[in-house]
C-alpha cells in the first residue's frame, strides 16, 4: 500500500518533534507499505532551510520518503479570522502533494487540520482520505472551515485515539459512528520496557533509597507541571525526589528536583525506569502517549479522572484524581509512597495493560481499518 501521511511536523536529525508519528510510519515501512511523509518546515522557528526531499531505505523494508517544503511562520497573526501560519502551512502541503513519489492509495492526516489540508487533492484524484483524531481540543481546529460539510462527506474514516475523541468528533458533526474506530496510542515496546531500576539509578546518579516521582510533558497549564510541583511541595517529605522531562513556560519549582529539562526520546525510558511512580495531572488530552510509555515501563500512574484517560487507565493500574486538586494529587503520591505492595500491584497491572498498546498492534489495526473503509 502507498500511504501519504500529512503531519504538522516530523523528527529530523536535529529535532525530535512528533516522534509518535515517526514510529507509526517506521512500523508501516517495516510491514512493507511505502510511505511519503509531508511535513512542512518552518524556516523562522528553525532558523534554517531544510532539504525538500529525503528518502530513508532499510534492507527488507519499504521506502520512507519525507517531503519538507519550507514555509514561513508568523506567530499569531491572522487574516479573515484564521492564522496566517496555518494558511502558509496548507499551501506548503499543496506544493508537496504535487511532487509525490508515487500514486497514493491512502492519504492520512495526522489530526483534523492536516487531513483538511489534503482534502482538495484527495477529492480531485479520488484518493481515500483518513484522519487521526488525537487533539486535546478538536473544536478550535475546525471553526473556520468553509467547506466543512463537503470535507466530512468525503472522509473515508476516522482513527480515534480515545472514546472521548470519537464522541467529540461525532458531536461536532465531523463524522458518524460507522466511520470511526477507537485505536489508542501505543509505544515502541523495544524502547519503552521495564529495565533494571538500580542500574538506571546508578547511570543517572539517583540514590537507591530515594522515592522518585516522574513527569513527562510540556511545562504548561494543561499538562499540570506546576500543579505537580505544588503537590510535591505540600508533601513535606524530604525523601520524595522528582524528575521533570519537558520544557515550556510553567517551569516546575519544588524541593529536590533531580533533573528538569528536555531529553532525547530514546533517553526517556531510563528516567522512567529510575522512578517509582509517574504523575501527570493533565486537564485535556486525546490519548496521552507519555502515560502509555510510563505504563510500558511498569510505573503506577497518577493522572486525571477525566474521560480521555478511561480507555487506558483504571483502578488497577492508576489512581485517577481531579487534576486541579493539589491536595488530591499530594494524597495520591503519599498513598503510593507508603504502600509498596500497592505500588507493585499497580506496576504489574500497568505492564499488563501496556502489552496490547504496542506500535506493531496499532499499525496493523490502522491498516486493517484503511482496507475496510477505503472503498
Amino acid at each position: 500500500m502507498n500511504i501519504v501521511i500529512i503531519t504538522y511536523d516530523y523528527s529530523d536529525e536535529r529535532r525530535t518533534e512528533f516522534p509518535f508519528v515517526a514510529q507509526l510510519v517506521e512500523q508501516w515501512a517495516k510491514s512493507g507499505h511505502s510511505c511519503c511523509v509531508i511535513a512542512p518546515y518552518s524556516i523562522v522557528a528553525n532558523r534554517r532551510l531544510h532539504t525538500f526531499k529525503e528518502v530513508i531505505r532499510h534492507e527488507g523494508q519499504a521506502d520512507i520518503t519525507i517531503l519538507r517544503p519550507n514555509y514561513i511562520t508568523t506567530s499569531r497573526l491572522e487574516i479573515g479570522g484564521r492564522r496566517i501560519s496555518w494558511i502558509l502551512h496548507a499551501w506548503a502541503v499543496e506544493r508537496a502533494l504535487r511532487r509525490l513519489p508515487f500514486t497514493p492509495d491512502i492519504i492520512y492526516g495526522h489530526f483534523w487540520e492536516q487531513a483538511h489540508e489534503g482534502f482538495r487533492f484527495a477529492k480531485k484524484h479520488d484518493v481515500p482520505l483518513f484522519v487521526a483524531s488525537g487533539e486535546s481540543n478538536i473544536a478550535k481546529m475546525i471553526s473556520k472551515w468553509k467547506d466543512k460539510e463537503d470535507f466530512c462527506n468525503y472522509l473515508s474514516g476516522v482513527v480515534c485515539v480515545s472514546t472521548k475523541n470519537k464522541q467529540e468528533s461525532i458531536a461536532l458533526g465531523l463524522t458518524d459512528e460507522s466511520k470511526c474506530e477507537v485505536i489508542p496510542n501505543a509505544v515502541n515496546a523495544e524502547l519503552f520496557r521495564r529495565l533494571d531500576k538500580s542500574s538506571c539509578r546508578r547511570e543517572l546518579g539517583i540514590a537507591e533509597d530515594a522515592f522518585v516521582v516522574a513527569f513527562v510533558g510540556w511545562f504548561n497549564e494543561r499538562k499540570g507541571s506546576k500543579r505537580l510541583a505544588q503537590a510535591i511541595h505540600a508533601c513535606h517529605d524530604p525523601e520524595i525526589k522528582s524528575v521533570f522531562l519537558g520544557a515550556g513556560p510553567d517551569e516546575p519549582d519544588c524541593p529536590d528536583i533531580i533533573f528538569k529539562g528536555k531529553q532525547p526520546h530514546t533517553e526517556v525510558p531510563h528516567y522512567l525506569n529510575a522512578a517509582d511512580i509517574f504523575v501527570l495531572p493533565t486537564l485535556n488530552e486525546g490519548c496521552c502517549n507519555a502515560v502509555v510509555e510510563a505504563m510500558a515501563c511498569g510505573l503506577p500512574v497518577i493522572s486525571s479522572n477525566r474521560s480521555f484517560n478511561r480507555d487506558i487507565l483504571n483502578e488497577r493500574n492508576s489512581i485517577m484524581v481531579e487534576p486541579t486538586d493539589i491536595n488530591a494529587i499530594r494524597d495520591a503520591i503519599l498513598q503510593l509512597k507508603a504502600d509498596a505492595q500497592l505500588r507493585q500491584t499497580m506496576a504489574d497491572a500497568a505492564l499488563a495493560s501496556a502489552e496490547s498498546l504496542n506500535i506493531e498492534n496499532r499499525s496493523a489495526r490502522i491498516i486493517s481499518f484503511f482496507k475496510k473503509h477505503a472503498t
